[in-house]
């Protein structure tokens, strides 16, 4: 388990960081415009869409440049409202919203004071807890204070085990003297699909540079689950699969993604060790 820290001095390092540039940043609005147009960052998540429909109220957090809340709003016409701490971030966002035609809201906002009027039917935050000063309490508080009974959550985070043999190549490659540059130019071999330098550059910050994370197992997410009145019921880890047994197999399961990363890195294939789970609230 990876222990609190100071909040204060997390928030300004991370906010530091990502002001300087913001995850998953276009060259420019229109890039991500049309990048945007053109594909639809849901189909990433097989287990979100069904969840989908026109006019269902959406919350993203940490949204950072809105990516998926203005993908959302395009291709579902859901009425999503995005937070985020950076607002850098949050104006790019704003920007490509009002360009793209989109009624996204987004606010500058920090999830552990943020207070909406009305809890969400749906909530989604994939890539960002990990980077609060405390990831079991940001889990906490977004099922506790931000979801509404009955609703679901769809939380994304770097895995305990999953994520050891990316963070280990890239140390290895600094130990040996690699610079940014050089780091930058492996990790794109790796994710070799990003074309767009500035898009790139974002995601190799973001998974290489980062200023502080935490890695977590979906057994740690049980208590603050539970304590908030969730439950999982679909994971990555199984591939989304029906849960028949419960979620003893998968916590079983879990220290073998160690050894699936390992294979990515000597398939030279992109595998950063996240994972995924989506919860349901009691109503």
């Amino acid at each position: 388990m990876n222990p609190p820290t100071d909040p204060q001095l997390v928030k300004q390092r991370v906010l530091g960081f990502y002001r300087t540039l913001a995850f998953n940043r276009h060259s420019s609005a229109q890039q991500q415009i049309q990048a945007l147009r053109a594909h639809d960052p849901v189909q990433a998540y097989p287990v979100l869409q069904p969840l989908l429909r026109k006019g269902l109220r959406v919350l993203e957090v940490g949204s950072g440049t809105g990516w998926l809340s203005n993908g959302m709003s395009h291709h579902h016409q859901v009425a999503a409202t995005g937070i985020d701490m950076n607002p850098d971030a949050v104006s790019f966002s704003q920007q490509v919203a009002q360009q793209m035609g989109v009624a996204t809201q987004f606010e500058c906002a920090d999830l552990f004071s943020w207070q909406p009027k009305n809890p969400f039917p749906l909530v989604v935050s994939l890539g960002v807890l990990h980077h609060t000063h405390n990831c079991l309490a940001a889990v906490r508080r977004l099922c506790a204070d931000l979801l509404a009974p009955g609703g679901h959550a769809l939380i994304g985070l770097y895995h305990l085990h999953g994520r050891r043999p990316f963070l280990n190549h890239f140390s290895k490659l600094q130990r040996s003297g690699a610079t940014d540059a050089q780091m930058l130019a492996r990790y794109r071999e790796l994710h070799e699909l990003i074309a767009d330098d500035t898009h790139a550059l974002s995601w190799f910050r973001d998974q290489v540079l980062h200023p502080h994370e935490t890695q977590h197992t979906l057994r740690e997410m049980a208590a603050p689950l539970a304590q908030a009145g969730c439950e999982v019921i679909s994971t990555s880890i199984n591939g989304f699969e029906p849960l028949p047994d419960g979620l003893t197999p998968i916590y079983d399961q879990e220290p073998s993604l160690e050894m699936l990363a390992r294979e990515r890195l000597r398939e030279n294939r992109y595998y950063p060790g996240f994972f995924l789970f989506l919860v349901r609230k009691a109503a």
